[in-house]
């Protein structure tokens, strides 16, 4: 299945399980107490808004959303009203270079291929206004295209170790500033305990 595929399937239940991660709300916090109202937020993959759309909005951010699933993105305007939300592919995805003060991609780049996963840093970089700041969450693991089972669906998944991730993001121009690795165990039937990697970065 794609992800447009998957995440219509899922809809509420992937919030359910997913939006309490503690670390998650740790780095909105920090977000919401450092940056000023007014700033402007993308948040690649949006989901149902919550919680990243949700606490920027709430702390006076304006704040776009873009998810591939038709479904995810009527959740994510009812739930976020103060948010804009849009049905879009990063990857079809444009915007003027220094257009955006944080842009947010919280497991959003995982089912794209390496080279696009790369492509999409770059890109994002320069859609960051200078000293602006890139959120990515995901998980840390060198694959190219591995097919799992995830939630009762199947995906495929792309990422780099945290090495690999760090240079990828130098290589593009984007320091990283906060990094941590946390443990989280969803909640659904059968879910384990998984660590992924949290890294703030920042252009110079």
């Amino acid at each position: 299945m794609n992800a447009a595929e998957v995440f219509d399937t899922l809809g509420l239940e992937y919030q359910r399980a997913w939006s309490h991660q503690p670390a998650l709300h740790g780095t909105l916090a920090w977000f919401a107490a450092t940056q000023p109202s007014g700033s402007r937020v993308l948040d690649i993959g949006c989901g149902t808004g919550v919680p990243v759309a949700r606490t920027l909005a709430k702390a006076g951010m304006r704040v776009t959303g873009l998810d591939v699933s038709p479904v995810m993105v009527d959740i994510a305007t009812t739930q976020v009203p103060d948010a804009t939300f849009h049905k879009i592919d990063i990857r079809d995805f444009e915007s003027p270079p220094g257009s955006w003060d944080v842009i947010c991609a919280v497991f959003s780049l995982l089912q794209m291929t390496q080279a696009e996963i790369i492509q999409t840093l770059g890109r994002i970089s320069t859609w960051l206004r200078p000293g602006g700041h890139f959120f990515l969450a995901t998980v840390a693991v060198d694959v190219e295209q591995v097919t799992l089972p995830w939630m009762g669906q199947e995906i495929e998944v792309s990422s780099f170790s945290e090495e690999n991730f760090e240079a990828h993001l130098g290589q593009v121009g984007l320091r990283v500033v906060r990094r941590s690795r946390p443990v989280f165990t969803p909640s659904y039937p059968g879910a384990m305990p998984e660590e992924s990697l949290h890294l703030v970065c920042q252009r110079p």
